[in-house]
């Protein structure tokens, strides 16, 4: 007898449904040239730079300061900080008190050890037995941080970076390198920096250079690693991305790095990250082209000209305008005292006549610019009028007014009679005429050099500025230069060669503001090889105000005074606004665009940079 037993239906168990692949697409304005760290200058470049790196202190636009890569930041209260008493001698390296770094001679004022404040500072009499305190503060790496291949990252990392910044070859600014007298690997997650005696700071983010991976590049010398294929543009990563493809003149596309130090976390939340080189003549094409590649697109590839037809018309692409806060001044600079007058000013010779060092002329040309219209119909009102260097909600205007000269030209043309210019022809289509004015020969028309950039914008503005001068008795002259004409080096350069009547163009402010913009020290001359005393130069407007000076002395030997430095930079900058070196016209208003569904984004988006240093956290969903 046989039995019949039911076949059982076997159990179909469903595979996971993988989880889609998750990218993000960010478009710039330009092609980065290269991924090196001491190479990336332009925006697109430190753009890219966020996603492959990670702090190691990020330092917010409000001031706030977090540790990301190091388990603290560096304080006396820790004890990770110490002031080391050290003698010093004449002819020593040393800082003084504005934080340059000098060969200690008798007159130079310093803070002895154990002074941090401008009331303790001295006066060094040359013989006197002195003490400086040096700075030693040790940065301790958090546990399991990786480079993208899997190797360690490590306190050597750090110093072999520094060592390269050092080296001549590479293009980068020594002043930090300068102030260090010491930077080593205590073990492989401790770094120690010691500054020059005499240096007083808590400023000690500026002393920490991004690592590069010695494992990889530590026997490859400071110009072989500018020229180094993979350095330049498949860097290795300890950011939440790392380079995987980059298409000349299409785009660079990052994968998630697996060994990021918040991967357990689930960051970044993305697992691609495309940069695409987004590139349109107007606001139509700008959205279209947005809307079919770009998750977000940075301030960069946005003309300020679009600004306005983008805010009204994003929300019809899917996406919506994100203001920044601004990080730079359009001006109009004057070239108050030429190079050529360092030798003595002769207006008989080769010297250009002194147009612009009487303050009343430099008053009455702001009179006679029409700020108003330049902004309204050369960029649609899409950008906020300047009345000074700094945008008004600047934590350093809190309690200060800056006022912007109103427009009046009868008001202007009555200031440069004042100072001895005249219709001699009675012809207002003619330049006026030096009539009166000591220090301008008699019978010199007014008729100056424009000078700006080749940007089509500047090239309108430019014209507009011409024809308000035009309407007070001033002819200008339009030049425009390519921007590595206009900028090249002194001697040759117009700008920091001090060769120029008057310039369109910006000044970018960033979160401070530097008085030795503005400091006579600072002055590019021959004398000082047209580098000026710290700055390289950044005064080639050869502006010079006692008053200014001191109150820029003041900010610069405050230490670690805040109140003071806070009280003297206010005093500096109410003797801008008096004196006009430069007019302030317009802030670059910076936007960016961003798709509505863009998930992860953080509440204060007025930084583009502290808004991609989060771009781990950012992901595409419906209802974000």
């Amino acid at each position: 007898m046989s039995l019949l037993y039911p076949v059982p239906t076997p159990t179909v168990v469903p595979s996971p449904t993988p989880e889609p692949i998750k990218e993000l697409r960010v478009c710039l304005g330009s092609e980065p040239r290269s991924l090196y760290l001491y190479e990336a200058a332009s925006s697109a470049e430190q753009l890219v730079q966020q996603a492959l790196t990670d702090g190691p202190i990020d330092v917010l636009s409000n001031g706030e300061k977090h540790a990301i890569l190091f388990k603290d930041i560096p304080s006396v209260d820790s004890g990770s900080v110490v002031y080391v008493p050290t003698e010093v001698f004449k002819g020593d390296l040393v800082v003084n008190s504005s934080g340059n770094l000098v060969a200690l001679e008798a007159g130079e004022e310093v803070f002895p050890s154990g002074c941090t404040s401008p009331d303790c500072a001295l006066v060094w009499d040359g013989a006197s037995p002195l003490q400086l305190d040096q700075l030693v503060a040790n940065f301790t790496l958090k546990e399991g941080l990786k480079w993208s291949d899997g190797e360690a990252l490590a306190a050597e990392d750090f110093v072999f970076s520094f060592d390269v910044a050092a080296d001549p070859v590479t293009p980068t600014n020594k002043r930090y390198v300068d102030l260090t007298a010491d930077y080593l690997a205590l073990d492989s997650k401790t770094i120690e920096w010691t500054a020059m005696p005499g240096l007083v700071t808590d400023a000690f983010e500026n002393f920490l250079w991004l690592p590069l991976p010695s494992h990889v590049w530590g026997n490859t010398s400071a110009q072989d690693l500018l020229e180094d294929e993979t350095a330049n543009r498949m860097p290795l990563s300890y950011g939440p991305f790392m380079v995987d493809d980059w298409q000349i003149g299409q785009y660079i596309r990052l994968v998630k790095n697996p060994n990021y130090h918040r991967a357990d976390e689930g960051l970044p939340a993305a697992d691609i990250l495309t940069f695409k080189f987004l590139s349109a003549a107007d606001g139509a094409s700008l959205l279209t082209a947005a809307q079919a590649e770009c998750d977000f697109v940075s301030s960069a590839a946005i003309d300020a000209q679009n600004s306005q037809y983008l805010r009204e018309n994003a929300g019809d692409f899917g996406m919506r305008v994100v203001e920044q806060a601004p990080d730079a001044v359009e001006m109009l600079a004057f070239g108050i005292a030429p190079a050529s007058y360092d030798d003595n000013y002769y207006p008989y010779g080769s010297d250009r006549p002194d147009f612009f060092g009487d303050v009343r002329t430099r008053q009455a040309v702001a009179s006679c610019i029409d700020q108003q219209t330049i902004t309204e119909k050369l960029l649609g009102g899409s950008v906020m009028l300047a009345n000074g260097l700094l945008p008004p909600d600047h934590a350093l205007l809190d309690g200060i007014l800056q006022t912007a000269s109103s427009y009046d030209p009868a008001a202007g043309i009555a200031l440069l009679q004042q100072v001895g210019w005249q219709d001699a022809d009675l012809n207002p289509e003619t330049p006026l005429t030096a009539f009166s004015n000591t220090n301008i020969p008699f019978g010199t028309a007014f008729e100056i050099e424009l000078l700006t950039s080749s940007s089509p914008l500047r090239a309108e503005i430019a014209a507009e500025i011409a024809a308000n001068l035009s309407a007070c008795g001033i002819k200008a002259n339009i030049t425009q230069l390519p921007l590595a004409e206009l900028y090249q080096p002194a001697p040759q350069g117009p700008l920091f060669g001090r060769n120029f009547d008057l310039a369109l163009i910006s000044l970018q402010i960033g979160n401070g503001f530097d008085c030795r913009w503005f400091s006579s020290q600072e002055i590019p001359t021959e004398s000082n090889y047209w580098l000026g005393a710290t700055t390289g130069g950044a005064n080639f407007f050869g502006y010079a105000n006692e008053a200014y000076d001191t109150a820029c002395g003041l900010a610069q030997r405050a230490g670690l005074d805040q109140s003071q430095q806070t009280s003297a930079l206010q005093s500096a900058l109410s003797r801008l606004n008096d004196d006009l070196p430069v007019i302030p016209i317009y802030y670059h208003q910076r936007a960016v665009l961003i798709r509505d569904d863009i998930c992860g984004l953080p509440d204060d988006l007025s930084s583009e940079y502290d808004l991609l240093s989060m771009i781990e956290k950012f992901f595409i969903e419906d209802g974000c």
